[in-house]
């Protein structure tokens, strides 16, 4: 199991951080990320869980899948939302899986 968390934390405010967020989607920031997997070749299915954020993914989640080589892996989104379903999100991610096998998410 990894934990995605991004370098600079984000504020408890839920306001403050909604801003933030907002800004980061509407600029594609990638925003950097603790850590890294060590030797993700050894996985051959990986589960992303992530928020939905107006229908996308939050931004560190991109920063992470964008770090490593996904072909060939099956990857399988799962996701939180008060509000909405999976959105474009799924798609958007499916981009970054390559060649890789991108499941439907929940």
């Amino acid at each position: 199991m990894f934990r995605i968390e991004p370098v600079q934390a984000y504020p408890e405010e839920y306001q403050r951080t909604t801003e933030i967020a907002r800004d980061e989607l509407n600029q594609n920031a990638r925003t950097q990320v603790k850590g890294k997997v060590d030797d993700m070749a050894q996985y051959d299915t990986i589960f992303v869980g992530y928020p939905i954020w107006w229908m996308e993914p939050p931004m560190p989640v991109l920063t992470f899948l964008e770090s490593y080589d996904l072909n060939g892996k099956t990857v399988i989104p799962f996701c939180t939302s008060s509000s909405s379903g999976l959105g474009q999100s799924g798609e958007l991610l499916a981009e970054l899986a390559g060649t890789g096998d991108w499941q439907e998410g929940q």
